[in-house]
């Protein structure tokens, strides 16, 4: 077995920026500016400091600081967003979350930072000391992640259960186990369900199991218990939406239709 020392940083970006109380002419800047980089899959922090062109800090609490990312051979625009203030005098972060880069190639794009005064003016914050306004930013792709696919059940994947023809109180359809958040091996115990009924009169509830292989699919199964209860429908189409937290195996969805049925279900985690 051989063992190694690896080292890692943990640094925070941190940026320079100057505003100009007299016009476009401001000195004492960095020579250029610097080439940002954001990563695919995470959440990202930028820090900017704002100051004058003494090189003064500036305190900018009442004024709104502005981040807009583009691409700069289209000009689209990727996002705009406001800054927020980390409370130390001139310091804002721009926070981009990792969903905001989930459909942005990796590549070269623009961002620069603006600034609105109480009149609701938006003036220009330079970025080096040609006066322009844009950063090079980088999105880079290293961590490889893919969404979660959507785990899905349509009507024809119900399997009835009990059946009134067959002499049975009534008629119940499961869906098949859907993979919970333990079978997945995610940590976070979240669930979100939306549930797509069909002219629907009826009872239908969430269930999960904590039995480590495939749980017995009878309505009356002891591997299952419910995670929400006899929701009751009338005569109903419109899309269900429940989010929930259960640390399981497994969910699926009980339903005891007396009319129509139920189109769709879809199961993130």
């Amino acid at each position: 077995m051989s063992y190694g020392n690896h080292k890692l940083y943990l640094y925070d970006e941190v940026v320079d920026l100057v505003i100009g109380s007299d016009g476009l002419y401001v000195d004492n800047r960095p020579m250029n500016n610097k080439r940002l980089t954001a990563h695919k899959g995470l959440s990202n922090e930028l820090y900017f400091s704002i100051r004058n062109k003494d090189r003064k800090l500036q305190n900018v609490n009442s004024e709104i600081i502005r981040g807009t990312l583009f691409r700069p051979a289209t000009g689209e625009r990727i996002f705009s967003r406001v800054l927020e203030h980390t409370g130390t005098t001139g310091q804002v972060k721009l926070n981009i979350a990792e969903g905001d880069l989930t459909n942005v190639d990796e590549g070269l794009y623009q961002l620069y930072i603006s600034r609105e005064t109480s009149e609701s003016i938006e003036y220009p914050v330079y970025a080096d000391q040609n006066n322009n306004l844009v950063f090079g930013i980088e999105i880079k792709d290293q961590t490889k992640r893919t969404p979660i696919e959507t785990q899905t059940a349509n009507v024809s994947q119900f399997m009835q259960v009990t059946n009134t023809n067959n002499g049975d109180d009534s008629n119940v359809f499961v869906t098949s186990a859907f993979k919970g958040n333990q079978a997945r091996n995610f940590s976070s115990c979240l669930h979100s369900i939306a549930i797509h009924p069909d002219s629907y009169t009826g009872n239908f509830s969430i269930q999960a199991s904590c039995v480590e292989n495939t749980p017995d699919s009878a309505n009356s199964s002891s591997d299952w218990f419910n995670v929400v209860s006899n929701v009751s429908l009338t005569s109903n189409s419109t899309i269900y939406h429940s989010t929930f937290q259960v640390n399981a195996n497994w969910v699926r969805v009980l339903s005891e239709p007396t009319a129509g049925n139920i189109s769709l279900v879809q199961l993130r985690n």
